[in-house]
């Protein structure tokens, strides 16, 4: 009955210092830091997505996989998903390079819009989550910010 017992309050030590270490971890802020047309065809484009990835914490992490939509002037663009192992030093950065296809059909009136308004930054807002090794749920993040995008050929 004692080893039970022992073996019960190991238990719960062990999960109370995992929920402890998992509420102090922060979720990784990731950003766009560049964006080129790919291909262009009748039905879609393809856009190269260049993303930094920042790690607030005081331990190295690997990012598994981001799983992320973006909006470009509060209309929703494109979702991406990457599956690239990535190290994030602690307290570092880094970049992940991924790709995002659009639909020109679903997408026309917007990227009208994006034409005429060439001179201007964007406003962007990329929403996801981080899959982090070691971590059982994926980590949310929400970064708003400016960019410019190529011109079309």
């Amino acid at each position: 009955m004692r080893k039970i017992a022992a073996i019960w309050l190991i238990m719960a030590a062990m999960i109370t210092s995992g929920c402890q270490t998992l509420g102090s971890l922060e979720a990784p802020e990731v950003s766009v830091t560049g964006i080129a047309l790919n291909s262009i065809s009748l039905f879609e484009q393809e856009w190269g997505l260049t993303l930094r990835a920042r790690n607030p914490n005081d331990r190295e992490l690997t990012l598994k996989s981001l799983d992320y939509e973006i909006f470009i002037n509060w209309e929703k663009f494109a979702r991406g998903l990457t599956g690239e192992s990535v190290t994030l030093p602690a307290m570092g950065d880094a970049k992940v390079n991924t790709t995002i296809t659009t639909s020109l059909l679903s997408s026309l009136k917007q990227l009208q819009n994006i034409q005429q308004q060439q001179d201007k930054p964007l406003q962007y807002r990329l929403v996801g989550k981080a899959r982090v090794a070691g971590v059982p749920l994926p980590l949310s993040f929400d970064k708003e910010g400016e960019m410019t995008l190529p011109a079309m050929p």
